[in-house]
């Protein structure tokens, strides 16, 4: 899927609709990289029309058949995320599947989170996948919120 800069615009608006002010492209794109501010919240959306790099073998079949088939991808990213406390990373994971989702068809055989080095094969919907990751051996404290503590 070519990313166009009206066809990332209506994606954010999709995902992250309802703000004050739409969504808008920021910084200066190129072709199949953009900067989508929401309000104050930047997120890139880019493409790549050949195969990602694949960070190994994974040890699930299904996981491994996501790489195997796979011909070019689409990352949705937080450039704030590095930046991020780790106590910040289930909301900020929740903003990124909301794009995740709207991107989600029978075309998407899966999703990598780079910075957990995590596969999730597609099992239907987006949710579903991840509750099968989660069921089948994949570590997803990150999406949890903490727990708060009683004094």
């Amino acid at each position: 899927m070519e990313l166009t800069r009206e066809r990332a615009l209506e994606l954010a608006a999709q995902a992250w609709g309802g703000t004050e002010s739409p969504p808008s492209v920021a910084g200066r794109p190129r072709r199949g990289k953009w900067l989508v501010r929401v309000s104050d919240v930047l997120f890139g959306l880019r493409t790549g029309r050949s195969r990602y790099r694949s960070p190994g073998h994974e040890p699930n079949q299904a996981r491994q058949r996501a790489w195997d088939r796979h011909n070019a991808w689409l990352a949705v990213d937080y450039p704030e995320g590095p930046r991020m406390p780790e106590s910040e990373w289930p909301s900020c994971y929740k903003l990124l599947f909301l794009m995740a989702n709207q991107l989600w068809d029978e075309n998407c055989l899966g999703l990598y989170l780079p910075a957990q080095r995590i596969t999730i094969p597609n099992m239907g919907d987006l949710i579903a996948s991840i509750r099968w990751a989660g069921n089948n051996g994949t570590p997803l404290p990150f999406l949890h919120e903490p727990q708060e503590r009683e004094a």
